[in-house]
């Protein structure tokens, strides 16, 4: 088991503590992150040391750096959700209980999961463009809150940095150009803490589904801002979705990326889906 001790604001650290006893009754070994990547290294290094199950207790980027250390080999992926958004363990139904979520990350079954990939490296959830990065890095700064309401929080805290962006996007089938203040490229239908950002997004069809928000105002997203817990967003004018397998971002000026809940470099974007690349342990 690969453990972040700073997830969900120190959730990790507290958890492992209480799991502890199970951990070492079932001859599971644990490894703590240190610092920020390192969970790729010992997902790597455990893959070489013929590790059959990976567990990840952390948030959607311990994750996402774990998937990065094993998608290119057989290694299966568990999950015990302790993080700040959980919304890869939102998207595949997996239990917020760490008590159960180790239950099933021990005992439980495999399906097929994509990886989205952007030159160098992979995101399971969701890429982010423009003000995503922006709420993010204000919501990392809200220590005394978590989950859904550190997103909440930061989104309203950044509307004020909010602002528009001319930016090209080239999918398959469909060429954006315009402005537009946020885009998401979604593995999950979750993100940001419960925002049902895209209903139709599947883990395992080989599609990003892609939200563009194109000149909203802030008073409008405002007011349009709960409808993106129900999933009824797309129906607004300034919301549109398209899916597709290869997604290129451009921008005039460099915009910052978010792969995972971990800030990542700048534009320009440059994605494919590597379809099936994980195995990834379900209820």
């Amino acid at each position: 088991i690969i453990v972040n001790p700073q997830a969900g604001r120190g959730a990790g650290r507290r958890r492992l503590e209480e799991l502890r006893k199970f951990l070492e009754k079932e001859k599971i070994e644990i490894s703590v992150t240190r610092f920020p990547g390192e969970a790729a290294d010992i997902a790597a290094q455990s893959v070489k040391d013929g590790v059959k199950r990976i567990l990840v207790m952390g948030g959607d980027g311990t994750v996402g750096e774990a998937a990065n250390g094993i998608y290119k080999s057989d290694v299966e992926l568990a999950i015990i959700p302790v993080g700040t958004g959980n919304d890869i363990a939102r998207s595949i139904g997996l239990p917020f209980s760490p008590r159960e979520a180790l239950r099933v990350a021990v005992r439980g079954n495999t399906k097929p999961f994509d990886l989205g990939w952007d030159k160098n490296f992979g995101f399971c959830s969701f890429l982010g463009v423009g003000f995503p990065a922006i709420v993010a890095e204000e919501a990392n700064r809200l220590l005394r809150f978590k989950g859904p309401a550190a997103f909440f929080l930061g989104m309203y805290k950044s509307l004020i940095r909010m602002k528009s962006y001319p930016v090209c996007i080239e999918m398959d089938e469909f060429r954006y150009e315009g402005l537009c203040t946020s885009i998401m490229v979604q593995n999950t239908p979750y993100t940001g803490g419960g925002l049902f950002i895209a209903p139709d997004a599947q883990v395992d069809d080989g599609k990003l589904d892609v939200i563009i928000v194109s000149d909203i105002s802030r008073l409008n997203l405002m007011v349009n801002f709960p409808r993106l817990y129900w999933g009824s967003h797309l129906s607004h004018p300034c919301f549109s979705a398209y899916r597709s397998r290869n997604v290129r971002i451009t921008s005039d000026e460099p915009l910052r990326k978010i792969l995972d809940g971990d800030l990542r470099g700048t534009t320009p974007v440059d994605l494919t889906v590597l379809q099936g690349a994980l195995n990834v342990v379900v209820a």
